[in-house]
């Protein structure tokens, strides 16, 4: 299993939006595709096609430990096949 810590917002987040660590871990581990952020080097995408939706997990690091940033559903990216 990917070894990876949650930042306090993060936390909040997955309370406040429902979703598990546990789905959480499972995107970083398979993600249908990543991206690397424009801005920040050492922080990265992960998607997964949840249904009709796409959700994006923000992580900070090229190695594990990972630090989940935060995670939404990208409604930006809906449309995307």
């Amino acid at each position: 299993m990917v070894k990876v810590s949650f930042t306090r917002h993060a936390e909040d987040m997955l309370k406040e939006r429902k979703f598990t660590k546990e789905e959480i871990i499972s995107v970083i581990s398979n993600p249908d595709w990543r991206e690397n952020d424009e801005q920040e080097t050492e922080i990265w995408h992960a998607f997964k096609r949840i249904g009709q939706k796409i959700l994006r997990v923000v992580i900070k690091g090229r190695e594990e430990p990972y630090t989940v940033i935060t995670m939404f559903y990208d409604k930006r990216l809906r449309n995307r096949k």
